[in-house]
């Protein structure tokens, strides 16, 4: 730094010369420190990993080059073993396109070699993806292009300093010293005349109708009526003479107040026109206006206007609008991501215009430098076979090259005829190749894997503060191929495929090696030194074509540069021939395409946001045709960036902008006073910057502006001492105010406001990361908030509501440091992205003991929320119930919990279902909410609903759901025939569900006696089902019929339709079949039975479940006293109401169970009718379930037997056709009685004391579960 010049910036320069030289210096002092500094540490230290501002490469190898139109690029490999982390090539910021490194060989370590390039092409696919990963880059001098494949090198990047942005302006201020321009006395001089431009004084008329937006009074007027005013207002704007200001009348009809109309007035007319744009006081939109008065005043297309800006997202923005009033625009430079600017780049006017035919003769001269360039590839491409070919060096080329002599080409050649074959088909075949025989070994190429690191990089490209790293491609010269992010070209490889054995390493230095060169046969040659030999005559035979190889590559450099200036000349062609009007690039466009440009001859530049442009962008910029220069900005706000420590403090000042320096000069400019962006609150949080700044009446209107839903104040701080910490990148992160943030951030949801309403903005990438982190970690319930940036990355964006995190923090008590918090530009910026809501988090007591220049920006900002009474000294923030008017006030994280959205008060509101909403106070509109209240609707089957009222009504019966189970009574695998299936049912007696009630009376169907009733107990065998028609004492498999329409069972031989069962002829049937069963003798040896058990279950809501068969085979042993109507199942069975189902017109009711139920009955006790009407069964004692044991298979199978008892058979005429009543279905009877004759409870046996027992349950016992 000691060559450079001090940046006088508060003075008048002396020179011309003086003022570029200083300007030149410190950009290339910008572009190289970094990389020098990151030298000096690789030299010290060679074992050095990366660092925060190095990355070393090692175990480099070139592999070949790709020729392109932009020039030949070396394509090497490269290592990143040195990182120790993997890297993420999509995001990384590493080797970007344009980054100057550093390459020396591994000998020499950057000693006496240092051989600079420029990265020219990120690729990642198959490239950078790959193991080890390739990256293209250009030499900076050809002489220094390496050929050798097998040289190893070391590759160094400084992580700081971005060589693409700063050699286009170098070169671009070498054109400017030997170009004068009207504006060198304002920019050198500092003159204060503020002249006209020289095209408005010779032709002073503009058309400025486009300032004349509205007529007053337009509501009381029809149509007819504002278009006839508008057009009387407007025609005498038609030629309007500029120079003597704008009529004082205009201020009525139009939009602009009236410090935009100075600003209108001064971009129009002056030679250098400074504008000076406070927050939210429309810039851009000023601009604009102005833009369109300049175009509307000229002939369409014939003369181009420059608009350029620091970033792509700047650019984009006045692009927009200039489209969006009917102005042919063209875009250069393709980093553009907005999808209607893409539409209007350079690319896709050639694409999609004819070309006119003023390029016929740049085409022939095209196709003169593109056959030039295709000779000249050929050329090296010669080069590179003669030294590099598929087998073994030809003898001949040695001989040519003069690496042997003659009397060595002839004994080589003398043996030819003696050729003998190749060992094997993929050995190379030719003299030397028999000369060397089995000295010859195939190479292999440096294929050293990357580490595969667990850990993955910290990707700080996803937090640029700013977009200092803007590489542009030449896509003036891609524009055969649509994707200008991947460069084509041919590829020429670099390797040796075949070489020698040198197992000792000999060099050409050893003595054995130098005795066999001397000799003139090459066949007296040792066998063992023959593979070194040929190793040296390779090596000897590269260095000497070296030469020859940097001569191609220079000339091909040459070609392609020519190549660029034909197709810079087709393009202004093209721009001319399709009338452009505006042409819109970034500041680094504007000297990276100055042939281009300088080719149209502007006469007008605008450089919108020129206070956070570097100086020597605009400089290098001035174009001998400019005759008006337009600097649109705000030096309050964010100063250009400077990568290089010390550049940016006195004596060099590179953050000190060309508007910054014009303003401080007192040269004449314009200021901006109406701002039209934040409510009278938040724009008082200014006022200490910016005393004149005023509130356009639109800010005061509540419909435009509303009040943040939620929250007390529109505006408030929030004071905390929680302490700071660092990340690995050395980025300040707070956690605790984080999380207090994102947790503000779901209250904010919760009461309506929309995410996209939403930004947060922090100092730290550490911070803004941890904010991502915490909203995805905590906050899943909702969708990804993304709307977190740095404050540099947001210059010239607003939104709603703005969340500040400031997080510096050291405790109560320090050591108090504000770091990036100091830069009283950034400050600005922070506090004025809002619309109508700000809410600061941060240690007010850090920031305003920190520095003196920390108390200057964050001390007036506390005075102002004091004022307001928004201070929140005692680490507080108030939210208030929008319900219920109650303030909360938040302290901690943790006090959110129980928030959602409202106080702590119970909502009183009704939902619209009826029910009281009951739920603690929120504010999420009670359509969005489901009632929890139990459903009271009745549905279409008579039955209630049995879902929360909030959900969809449902009931599990089948007149509901419209499911009949007819498989229920099938045979496995049997088909129904529907021409004799007649089915229907009793809806209004199908049980939809088991109430509570029901489930509470199990215990009382089984007794600790273990007795079985109703009368149908046994084992079925495999494949048969609980159904009609069989026989369960006795029982033989049936048969299937093919149609699996009718049951063949072995009783009689008779064969019954299913369909027309009948239940009362199969009852006798059985009962006739067990009396002649107890007649019999006991058969000792008892046949085993082979059983298919279901599980059946019920969920809560009364649906059944079937689990899978159990089968089981067991032998039976009756006693002497046990019934033979005893049965071996493991089923609970409860008796329901079979009086629903009714199959054909066959019906089978509840007397016809009972038929069978009741042949068991007490012979002291007879049932009477008024005990079967109330449901008692006809049992002296009530049948109970034994409930078997789950863990003892034997228990689960056993035997179960009835109370040995004598019974006498009732008469069957007595007995009810039904034991309840006829017009409810059971689970709508609400006593007792009518619960117990659901399940077969004789309640008046219990009150005699005579059914009282009682069965263990388990919790997984059903009523209804087999």
């Amino acid at each position: 730094m000691q060559r450079l010049l001090p940046n006088t910036w508060q003075e008048p320069w002396q020179s011309k010369n003086t003022y570029l030289e200083t300007h030149y210096r410190l950009q290339r002092e910008e572009g190289f420190t970094m990389l020098r500094h990151s030298i000096k540490k690789f030299k010290e230290d060679r074992a050095m990993m990366d660092d925060e501002e190095s990355c070393i490469y090692t175990k480099v190898f070139v592999r070949g080059y790709l020729m392109t139109r932009l020039g030949p690029m070396c394509q090497v490999q490269f290592s990143t073993e040195r990182s120790g982390k993997k890297i993420r090539w999509t995001q990384t910021r590493r080797l970007t396109v344009g980054t100057l490194v550093a390459l020396s060989t591994v000998g020499d370590c950057f000693k006496t070699i240092c051989m600079p390039a420029i990265i020219s092409d990120h690729r990642i696919r198959d490239g950078l993806d790959q193991n080890p990963p390739t990256i293209h880059l250009q030499w900076a001098n050809f002489n220094d292009a390496i050929m050798d494949p097998n040289q190893e090198l070391v590759m160094i990047e400084s992580r700081l300093g971005y060589f693409e942005a700063v050699r286009h302006s170098m070169v671009g201020l070498q054109h400017v010293a030997n170009t004068p321009t009207p504006l060198d006395k304002y920019l050198v001089q500092a003159d204060k005349s503020d002249l006209p431009a020289r095209y408005i004084e010779k032709n002073p008329y503009m058309d400025i109708r486009s300032l004349v937006h509205h007529v007053p009074e337009s509501s009381s007027m029809t149509k007819n009526e504002v278009d006839a005013k508008m057009s009387e207002i407007s025609e005498p704007h038609r030629n309007y003479s500029i120079l003597g200001g704008f009529d004082g009348q205009l201020s009525q009809y139009t939009n602009l107040d009236n410090s935009q109309l100075s600003a209108v007035h001064r971009i129009l007319t002056r030679e250098l026109a400074i504008v000076q744009g406070p927050p939210g006081t429309g810039k851009t939109f000023t601009s604009v206006q102005a833009l369109q008065i300049l175009l509307e005043s000229q002939e369409k297309g014939s003369n181009v206007i420059i608009v350029a800006a620091q970033t792509n997202h700047a650019v984009d923005q006045i692009l927009l609008q200039l489209i969006n009033a009917g102005f042919n625009v063209v875009r250069l430079g393709g980093r553009t991501q907005n999808e209607v600017i893409k539409r209007y780049t350079m690319y896709n006017l050639r694409r999609h215009r004819a070309m006119p035919l003023s390029t016929h003769r740049a085409d022939r001269d095209f196709k003169t430098f593109e056959s030039a360039r295709k000779s000249n590839i050929a050329k090296l491409e010669a080069v590179i076979e003669a030294v590099f070919p598929d087998d073994l060096v030809d003898a001949k080329v040695l001989h040519s090259a003069g690496i042997i002599t003659d009397s060595q080409l002839k004994s080589v050649q003398a043996e030819e005829e003696w050729d003998l074959a190749p060992s094997s088909p993929d050995r190379p075949v030719g003299l030397l190749a028999g000369w060397l025989g089995s000295q010859l070994v195939q190479v292999k190429p440096p294929n050293d894997k990357d580490p595969d690191f667990e850990a993955d990089e910290d990707i700080n490209s996803l937090d640029l503060d700013i977009e200092d790293h803007d590489p542009e491609l030449d896509d003036c010269i891609i524009d055969d191929d649509e994707d200008a992010s991947r460069i084509e070209g041919k590829f020429l490889p670099i390797r040796h495929l075949w070489t020698g054995i040198n197992d000792q390493r000999y060099t050409s230095d050893d003595l054995a090696i130098q005795r066999e060169l001397q000799k003139t046969n090459l066949w007296d040659i040792d066998v063992k030194h023959r593979g070194a030999v040929y190793q040296h005559w390779q090596m000897q035979l590269l260095s000497l074509s070296r030469q020859a190889f940097g001569d191609i590559l220079v000339d091909n450099a040459r070609i392609t540069k020519n190549l660029k200036i034909n197709r810079w000349y087709k393009d202004t062609q093209c721009i001319k021939s399709h009338r452009i009007e505006i042409i819109g690039c970034t500041t680094t466009g504007l000297c990276k395409y100055r042939g281009l440009l300088a080719a149209l001859r502007p006469r007008t530049l605008l450089i919108e946001e020129a206070a956070e442009t570097r100086e020597a962008n605009i400089l290098s910029a001035l174009y001998g045709s400019l005759q008006q220069l337009i600097l649109v900005g705000d030096h309050q706000q964010l100063a250009p960036h400077c990568d290089t420590p010390g550049l940016g403090q006195e004596p060099y000042y590179m953050r000190v902008s060309m508007f910054e320096r014009l303003v401080g000069l007192a040269m004449p400019f314009t200021v901006l006073n109406m701002q039209r962006r934040m409510i009278p609150s938040l724009r008082e949080l200014l006022n200490p910057f910016y005393p004149a700044l005023q509130d356009h009446p639109v800010v005061t209107k509540s419909d435009s502006r509303p009040p943040v839903p939620g929250m007390a104040f529109p505006s408030y701080f929030f004071h905390h001492t929680w302490t700071e910490a660092s990340d690995e990148n050395l980025s300040k992160y707070n956690i605790l105010e984080a999380e207090m943030i994102i947790q503000f951030i779901e209250y904010l949801l919760m009461n309506g406001v929309q995410a996209s309403q939403i930004t947060v903005l922090t100092f730290y990438r550490g911070q803004k990361k941890k904010i991502i982190g915490q909203w995805k970690t905590k906050m899943k319930q909702w969708a990804p908030f993304t709307n977190v940036y740095t404050v540099d990355s947001y210059q010239g964006e607003e939104n709603e509501i703005v969340i500040l995190s400031l997080v510096r923090s050291k405790g109560l008590y320090g050591p108090h440091q504000a770091g990036f918090l100091e830069d009283e530009n950034r400050g600005v910026v922070s506090i004025s992205r809002a619309r109508r809501g700000l809410y600061i988090f941060g240690n007010m007591i850090n920031l305003i003991n920190a520095s003196r220049a920390s108390w200057n920006m964050w001390g007036h900002v506390q005075q102002v929320f004091q004022r307001q009474g928004r201070f929140g000294g005692d680490s507080r923030l108030p939210i208030i119930c929008q319900k219920h008017g109650k303030t909360t006030w938040m302290t901690h994280p943790e006090d959110w919990v129980n928030c959602h959205g409202g106080c702590d008060l119970v909502c009183p509101d009704t939902l619209s279902c009826g029910h009281a909403c009951g739920r603690r106070c929120h504010w999420v509109t009670h359509d969005k909410l489901i009632c929890r209240a139990p459903c009271e609707r009745t549905l279409k089957c008579g039955h209630r609903c049995q879902q929360v009222c909030g959900e969809d009504c449902l009931c599990t019966c089948a007149g509901f759901t419209g499911a009949y189970s007819h498989d229920e009574f099938m045979v496995e695998d049997a088909t129904l025939n529907d021409e004799e299936l007649d089915v229907s049912y009793d809806q209004s007696r199908v049980a939809p569900f088991i109430t509570q009630d029901q489930r509470r009376m199990g215990p009382m169907v089984g007794g600790r006696s273990g007795r079985r009733g109703f009368g149908r107990g046994g084992r079925h065998p495999r494949g048969s089902r609980y159904g009609l028609g069989y026989n369960n004492t006795s029982y033989n498999a049936p048969s299937r019929d093919v149609s699996g329409t009718s049951f063949a069972h072995a009783r009689n031989g008779q064969s019954y339709h299913w369909t027309t069962f009948d239940a009362r002829l199969d009852d006798e049937q059985r009962r006739k079949e067990v009396r002649m069963a107890s007649n019999s003798p006991t058969n000792d040896a008892a046949t085993g039975i082979q059983d298919t058990f279901h599980p059946v279950t019920l969920n809560g809501r009364g649906t059944r479940n079937v689990g899978e068969g159990v089968t089981t085979i067991t032998t039976p042993s009756p006693e002497k006293h046990d019934d033979l109507l005893s049965f071996h199942d493991t089923v609970e069975t409860t008796v329901l109401a079979m009086s629903s189902l009714a199959l054909g017109r066959n019906t089978m009711v509840a007397g016809d169970l009972a038929d069978t139920v009741n042949e068991v009955v007490d012979e002291n006790r007879i049932i009477s009718p008024t005990q079967r009407d109330r449901g008692v069964l006809s049992h002296s004692r009530v049948l109970r379930h034994s409930i078997a044991t789950r863990d003892d298979p034997s228990s689960y199978f056993g035997q179960v037997d009835f109370a040995s008892r004598q019974h006498a058979r009732a008469p069957t005429s007595a007995l009810a056709p039904t034991v309840r009543q006829a017009d409810k279905p059971e689970w709508e009877l609400t006593s007792l009685a009518d619960t117990a004759s659901i399940v077969g409870v004789n309640t008046e046996a219990e009150e005699d004391g005579e059914a009282g027992y009682d069965v263990p349950r388990g919790p997984g016992d059903d009523l209804m579960s087999f």
